[in-house]
């Protein structure tokens, strides 16, 4: 029994050309429609960012560490972007050296937020670096970075331009490369980063705001320790004020108790001479004596004597103080 091999089939590819990309592979003269010889297999630009894109991510490189950072080098409104490299939607961007830029003046009065972006425009044919500056205002906003199908930016820092500023600091720089959300670092590719330099720009950092925080702290603590001294001593003038009229009650309560034992105790003749009082003296019809004690600025009645003289020849006095009462017989 002989095997007869079957015909070859003819594969048919599923889906349609045009909405395929393949490459690379040589590329071939062909006629066209109207007999024209062109090559087939020319490649757009765009298929090869495409390509890229599928294994390495937009971004900064990071080896140097220094690669696009932008730093205050002068102290001065002239600031420099260190050579670096990146990768933008496909399409890469090298910078060979180091690029110096002014920024704008100050506003006299008001704060202002700069960006520095290194944008890719597909329409311009280029991947450049820019710098935008913001709006002055009382709460200064940073500008917004584009990202459309023809431009896309990476961020590369902010720049805080404080009112009437002369010169920025690295302080003043906020170092926005790691930062996924408006830029990145490149990693797909890279082995390893070097961060020593980068650790040491925000180690930098770091040691200002806080020698900016305790310059702060130390001034809050200042007015602290003056309001507490302040009110220290306001505390104790209220507290001497107030001894020194719990002295004066206590002593007038004293003197109160010692006025009332000298009442139930002194002669009844001795109050009629005291300063502030008066005696009255009144004769009765039945030839009795009454004497009334008063003290003339409250009107008050001190005291009362009364004298009677009995028919045996001897003399009864009653002597009534208010509100305590003794009999002299």
């Amino acid at each position: 029994m002989s095997i007869v091999p079957l015909a070859a089939s003819v594969l048919v590819p599923i889906g349609q050309e045009a909405e395929m990309l393949y490459f690379p592979y040589n590329s071939e003269f062909v006629q066209n429609e109207i007999g024209e010889n062109v090559q087939d297999r020319l490649y757009d630009s765009q298929d090869w960012a495409d390509y890229f894109r599928q294994f390495i991510g937009n971004g900064v490189y990071p080896n140097p560490a220094s690669g696009l950072r932008v730093e205050s080098v002068h102290n001065s409104m002239v600031l420099t972007v260190r050579g670096g490299s990146a990768f933008l939607q496909g399409r890469f961007y090298l910078q060979r050296r180091d690029f110096e830029f002014p920024v704008e003046p100050a506003h006299l009065t008001l704060g202002r937020r700069d960006i520095v972006v290194c944008r890719h425009d597909i329409i311009a044919r280029t991947s450049q670096l820019f710098y935008i500056p913001g709006v002055p205002a009382a709460v200064p906003l940073l500008p917004q970075i584009q990202r459309t199908d023809d431009v896309f930016d990476l961020q590369l820092c902010t720049i805080t331009v404080n009112p009437n500023a002369q010169a920025l600091t690295q302080a003043n720089i906020l170092d926005t490369r790691p930062d996924n959300g408006v830029c990145g670092f490149v990693s797909g590719l890279i082995n390893q980063v070097d961060t020593t330099s980068l650790f040491l720009q925000y180690t930098t950092y770091l040691n200002e705001q806080i020698a900016l925080w305790e310059q702060r702290k130390s001034g809050q603590l200042a007015k602290w320790d003056e309001w507490t001294m302040e009110r220290d001593l306001w505390t104790d003038e209220q507290r001497a004020h107030f001894e020194a009229l719990s002295q004066e009650i206590a002593n007038l309560v004293k003197a109160m108790e010692t006025q009332a034992f000298s009442l139930i105790n002194n002669n009844f003749d001795d109050w009629s001479v005291r300063r502030g009082c008066d005696k009255i003296t009144e004769f009765n019809p039945d030839g009795s004596v009454l004497e009334t004690i008063k003290v003339l600025a409250l009107n008050f009645t001190l005291a009362t004597k009364h004298t009677e003289f009995e028919g045996n020849g001897s003399i009864l006095e009653t002597i009534t103080f208010n509100p305590w009462e003794v009999e002299l017989g």
